[in-house]
């Protein structure tokens, strides 16, 4: 059976060169492309291939956003750039290919690994969990609209719900669910601009605009839409500090 590839880069001149190849080799066939992130996230999780060649700097989401945004499995990887010194050490350490070698090694390499799927797997994940910990506080985010794909700076969300395992993300006017535990997700966020104020709800500090009394010596945070919320008291102490 042959190995269906997605190539994934802006660069049209970098697909055909990778098309080229492939087309010249007959244990690869060629799923499809995708020129910027949002597209590779989508022709992903539709075509479900068995190898990736991504390139990493691409408009919209890195090659890094789009691994980290899929949920289907994550597919093997070849990268077609290295991002810089960081990115060239976690391949090394994940023993992940990018084309910083003869393209035909990368290829022999990615046959070989696909006797052992479970630990290609498992290198990929820890490829994404190893950029999560590099990268430092979340600055966008990738959410789903209906058949759409849009990215949210992160700085336009005013607040945040927990819904089961999701979390609504309220973003003036709108709202959009997305697939992420509260609690992983508050890891991600840059903690001197989001706040936890209850179990079930983060603010985003800077619309806040008012903290006011309510009942029985609780306080209720108003937005700047006049949105009201429960600050929770065992999260007041933290909500202070920050204005001390």
């Amino acid at each position: 059976m042959k190995i269906r590839a997605l190539i994934v880069d802006d660069e049209p001149p970098a697909r055909r060169k990778i098309r080229a190849f492939l087309q010249g080799d007959p244990r690869f066939e060629v799923a499809g492309e995708a020129g910027d992130g949002l597209e590779a996230v989508q022709r992903i999780e539709a075509e479900q291939p068995d190898l990736v060649f991504l390139d990493i700097q691409m408009p919209g989401l890195t090659g890094f956003e789009v691994l980290e945004a899929l949920e289907s499995a994550r597919p093997q990887v070849i990268f077609t750039t290295a991002y810089d010194q960081y990115a060239v050490q976690a391949f090394e350490i994940r023993a992940l290919d990018y084309l910083l070698k003869p393209f035909e090694q990368a290829l022999e390499r990615a046959l070989e690994e696909r006797l052992h799927q479970q630990s290609v797997q498992s290198r990929v994940e820890g490829l994404v969990a190893d950029w999560r910990a590099q990268r430092g506080p979340l600055q966008r985010i990738l959410v789903r609209d209906r058949e759409r794909l849009r990215i949210l700076a992160t700085a336009e969300i005013e607040w945040i719900e927990a819904e089961e395992k999701y979390v609504r993300l309220h973003v003036g006017k709108e709202t959009f669910l997305h697939r992420e535990t509260m609690n992983n997700l508050e890891q991600r966020l840059d903690r001197n601009c989001f706040l936890r104020i209850h179990r079930c709800q983060i603010v985003n500090l800077d619309f806040v605009r008012e903290l006011a009394h309510w009942a029985h010596g609780d306080y209720v945070l108003i937005l700047a839409d006049g949105h009201r919320l429960p600050l929770g008291r065992r999260y007041r102490t933290r909500f202070l500090e920050l204005f001390s």
